[in-house]
């Protein structure tokens, strides 16, 4: 208690110190400027075109320059630039965890924690996500609760990729890379007019890495590397002009992606004759016995279309459609052994419509910015999976049998929201918003043992709503400084779990505040931004086992984050630059009790409420104390207007919790990386030479977690080791 009044009072002592500091400085600085200082950022976070100091939360934005710069291409490569950002994997999908909150659920029924978009386009599916990012020109990050303007699923906060149109000049450009690990690639890109109002873009990728990060000692295995990775597709995207400015955005995106997964041991078995009949078994974090032939294929198409239409001075119509179709067939040895346990064959399809509809209107002489908006969503999810498990090498009377489970699980969505923010003078502004959201989900769920059903549930329906409002005020305490305060609210849509017999879960929900500052010093040389955050989530899902292999998914959670958050841009000189951002928090179980599955060989209650089983005051999964970044840039300038750009970074993190009830094989310790990043432009912008290196010191730190029952071990994932690479670019 006393922890969390410093923590709050300190950073409302640091919020009210900084405008001070603003005024202090805007009447007495008399120092040289840069002539251009940092550049302003315009994001479109509340769905409208503004400078990103102008919006009242906590916003990371990067550019296209700057995504090529740090080699960001994947969400996982975000967590170096984004503070409070984790990303882990499970079975070779994606865990997004931000500021604390994640999805604690790994079933393949759950809905994510963090929603994201592609221009403007919701992702259901975290498989498709990094496949897809092509062309980007930034990438958006919202940190806190954002259910007014994006609704369902965005209880932790918004991750929005937003790619790049078709130029009105003809140009193009190809890209050559190379790297350790056999890794090469080639993607480009052409864009111009086809007429005078229609252009086009298109462009195509494919990387490739042979060797895998690890390698497979067992002889004669049928791969002897894992974590391959090949990526093939392209995107084509089309504007087309209409009288009155009125302009249509066309796009359309495929990827095929084909992954080597890979189960790890952490340690060796809780029960030492489980262990013998494991060994040999490697705990290296690079090496693996594995029999199984590893395969993780997706298949993805995105089609986009936004139209745009002008009404009137001040006001605008926008309508968004998204059409996703998603193929997947994932194959993983999950006992990390050469000893056949268990086997994993599964195959996952949807179809995905989706459809919103925004009218902005800026009124009384703009004191009234309003947005009005609609939004449906129709998800068509199909699973099947074949699990063979083999349990006589540990007892000797058991006999093989089959796990199955299949059935579609069908998602409905229904919308609408309005959110405005008035400005009672020069300097004060008001906001409110609200949103309605109407949920409904079915599902038919077979359970087989061995070809037998045995779940008898019927197929099932039920339905959910959400009110989700915004209240907050922001006021200029100087023409370059703002502080704002907001109060708003979250959900998760409910389900049901689909490893278990038609188990249904309800919505997650969370409210908060964020009170928060943004400032610029020195003629705009120095931004500087910080937030204090305070969240309560109660209906928190969560996994509860009850026994080997069965999971439910239950609202059986509350739990409390809060935290400070913080971010530094400087231009230090003309060419050098300065960026950091970290936050410190508290997130916790505030109630939580849970089977402990380490503790108990075979069933155990679910409604168990002994001390063994009390989670709460335990830390969040993937939840750390805290995160810092620091980079640094400087520019070489060259004779004959070349210019090589030099980048040095450092990443750090607090420890990460991967199960309620932590041990040293379901944590990371805190650790730091470190990257380095070097580029040349020809003076005419014609040839980009780049080289980067990753994670420089080779530092092994885990990136997934799950405790296997079946064989009473912790295994997971692992981060990847150092990679380096260069790559040349020549523009046309």
């Amino acid at each position: 208690m006393k922890n969390k009044i410093a923590l709050t009072y300190g950073s409302i002592g640091m919020i009210m110190m900084v405008p001070s500091l603003a005024q202090a400085q805007q009447a007495g600085a008399e120092e040289p400027v840069s002539p251009a200082g940092i550049p302003e950022i315009v994001v479109t976070a509340q769905k409208r075109s503004e400078s990103i100091q102008k919006v009242p939360a906590t916003i990371t934005a990067l550019n296209s320059e700057a995504l090529e710069t740090r080699q960001i291409n994947d969400t996982a490569a975000l967590q170096s630039q984004v503070p409070g950002l984790v990303v882990g994997e499970t079975f070779g999908a994606s865990l997004i965890s931000l500021r604390g909150i994640s999805t604690g659920v790994t079933s393949g029924a759950e809905d994510p924690s963090v929603a994201t978009h592609i221009n403007g386009v919701y992702q259901p599916r975290s498989r498709t996500i990094d496949s897809a990012l092509v062309d980007l020109d930034r990438v958006e990050v919202l940190s806190g609760p954002q259910g007014t303007l994006y609704g369902r699923n965005a209880t932790a906060g918004v991750i929005n990729y937003i790619l790049k149109r078709p130029s009105s000049s003809f140009q193009g450009e190809v890209t050559g890379s190379v790297g350790n690990y056999e890794t090469f690639g080639v993607k480009g890109r052409v864009s111009g007019p086809l007429s005078d109002n229609v252009r086009l873009l298109a462009s195509g990728v494919f990387e490739n890495r042979d060797k895998g990060f690890t390698k497979n000692l067992l002889a004669g295995a049928p791969q002897s590397r894992l974590q391959t990775n090949r990526v093939a597709g392209g995107r084509a995207a089309l504007d087309i002009d209409l009288p009155g400015g009125a302009g249509i955005e066309l796009d359309a995106i495929y990827l095929d992606s084909k992954y080597t997964p890979t189960t790890l041991a952490f340690g060796p078995s809780q029960e030492s004759f489980i262990q013998a009949a494991l060994d040999p078994q490697s705990f290296n974090p690079r090496e693996v016995y594995t029999n199984y032939r590893s395969l993780d294929r997706t298949k993805y198409l995105q089609l986009i279309g936004t139209i745009n239409v002008p009404l009137s001075d001040g006001v605008s119509l926008k309508s968004i459609t998204g059409y996703q179709r998603f193929r997947n067939h994932l194959r993983l040895d999950g006992d990390a052994s050469r000893t056949r346990v268990v086997e994993s064959d599964i195959r996952f399809r949807s179809n995905t419509f989706s459809q919103e509809l925004n009218l902005n209107a800026s009124l009384l002489d703009g004191r009234l910015k309003s947005i009005f908006g609609a939004f449906y969503y129709n998800d068509k999810f199909n699973h099947k999976g074949d699990n063979p498990f083999d349990l006589s090498s540990f007892f000797p009377t058991a006999a093989p049998f089959i796990f199955s489970v299949e059935g579609p699980i069908h998602g409905e969505s229904y919308s609408a929201f309005t959110d405005h923010t008035f400005s009672v003078t020069d300097r004060l502004r008001l906001q409110a918003g609200i949103r309605y959201n109407h949920d409904k989900k079915s599902a038919a769920t077979n359970i087989l043992f061995d070809g037998f059903d045995v779940c008898p549930a019927p197929p099932a329906t039920k339905s959910w709503n959400s009110w989700t409002p915004r209240f907050g005020a922001q006021y200029d305490i100087t023409d370059s400084s703002m502080l704002y305060a907001q109060y708003t609210k979250g959900f998760k849509t409910g389900g049901f779990a689909a490893s278990s017999c038609m188990d249904e879960f309800d919505p997650e929900k969370i409210s908060g505040v964020e009170v928060g500052l943004k400032a610029r010093f020195f003629d705009n040389r120095v931004r500087f931004n910080i937030a204090g955050y305070s969240y309560r989530i109660k209906d928190l899902q969560v996994q509860k086992v009850v026994d080997i292999g069965t999971l439910l998914i239950e609202n059986a959670a509350r739990a409390k984050v809060y935290g400070v958050e913080a971010s530094l841009t400087a231009q230090l000189a003309e060419h050098l630059r300065l960026d950091a951002s970290g936050m410190i928090q508290s997130a916790k179980y505030d109630e939580f009790f849970n089977c402990n599955e380490k503790l108990f060989l075979g069933a155990c209650s679910a409604s168990d409420t002994s001390p063994d089983s009390d989670a709460s005051g335990n830390r969040l999964n993937r939840a750390p104390p805290y995160t810092a970044n620091v980079g640094a840039e400087y520019d070489v300038m060259l004779n004959g207007g070349g210019k090589i750009l030099l980048r040095g970074e450092s990443v750090f993190s607090g420890r990460v919790d991967y199960h309620e009830f932590p041990t040293e094989g379901s944590q990371q310790k805190a650790y730091s990386i470190q990257n380095a990043f070097i580029s040349y432009t020809s003076p005419n912008d014609r040839y980009v030479l780049r080289g980067f290196i990753k994670n420089i010191a080779n530092k092994v730190y885990k990136s997934g977690y799950l405790f296997f029952s079946a064989t009473r071990q912790d295994t997971g994932q692992y981060a990847p080791p150092r990679t380096f690479g260069a790559e040349a670019t020549v523009r046309f």
